[in-house]
């Protein structure tokens, strides 16, 4: 199910939005869960609890924090979030791109550029939160989906390849250049001998260190640092 936000100051636009949102699905309550915000500090203060969004509406201009201030601090911990702004005011828009948002709606113009926007958003996240690798010991088998995968690396010495995931650590006898060809997704990202990342559960970069999600940690060398970034940087970028 695809999680959306829509932080508005406006009763009327929320609504207005989220009206516009469940016509473009065609009804389909189940394809979506959608929550209203009155303002940036409340959304920020669910994410913080640990909510998951995969897309965010927003204006700009709202009491407290404006929508601009509310994306900086997204992405500082959310790169993958999908923001939308959608707002009265086209000077906002070069503002808006350097922040990586995927799309800059004028609120005149919802009902033509909304629902093709939320259509597109909805089928590419749907894709991507359903593929899944099945790993097996012989005596049972694992069903581990993408979205899960933190981070993999290759046990020296040995012939296993670890998946760190949300739920715990899991390994498969194979080769990691096997498993990078078999998983074949652009969100894997290999950034250091034996080890791979999925960019989703990338936090933030610090220094020579990718800061992952549930407090993991890995360390890139020196000579493939200016690459990672660069990768990492356009992947958040395609994906904001």
């Amino acid at each position: 199910m695809v999680t959306i936000g829509i932080v508005d100051d406006e009763y009327a636009i929320r609504n207005l939005i989220e009206k516009c949102i469940i016509k473009a699905l065609g009804g389909g309550q189940k394809t979506v869960r959608i929550r209203q915000f009155e303002d940036s500090e409340t959304f920020l203060e669910a994410v913080s609890q640990g909510d998951q969004f995969h897309i965010l509406l927003a204006d700009i201009q709202m009491k407290g924090m404006d929508g601009m201030e509310l994306g900086r601090q997204v992405r500082k911990f959310r790169p993958e979030m999908y923001i939308i702004y959608i707002t009265s005011y086209e000077e906002y828009a070069a503002e808006s791109y350097r922040i990586e948002v995927w799309q800059y709606i004028l609120k005149q113009d919802i009902d033509s550029r909304l629902p093709g926007v939320i259509r597109e958003l909805t089928a590419r996240i749907e894709n991507s939160e359903n593929k899944f690798r099945v790993l097996t010991n012989g005596a049972e088998y694992v069903k581990m989906f993408y979205r899960d995968i933190i981070y993999l690396y290759k046990s020296k010495g040995t012939k296993y390849v670890n998946y760190v995931t949300k739920q715990g650590i899991y390994r498969e006898r194979n080769s990691l250049d096997t498993v990078i060809r078999e998983l074949s997704d652009e969100r894997f990202l290999p950034v250091e001998r034996g080890y791979v990342v999925n960019m989703e559960h990338i936090l933030k970069i610090r220094k020579d260190t990718l800061c992952l999600d549930k407090g993991y940690e890995v360390q890139v060398s020196h000579a493939r640092l200016h690459t990672v970034k660069e990768q990492i940087s356009r992947c958040w970028s395609l994906r904001g």
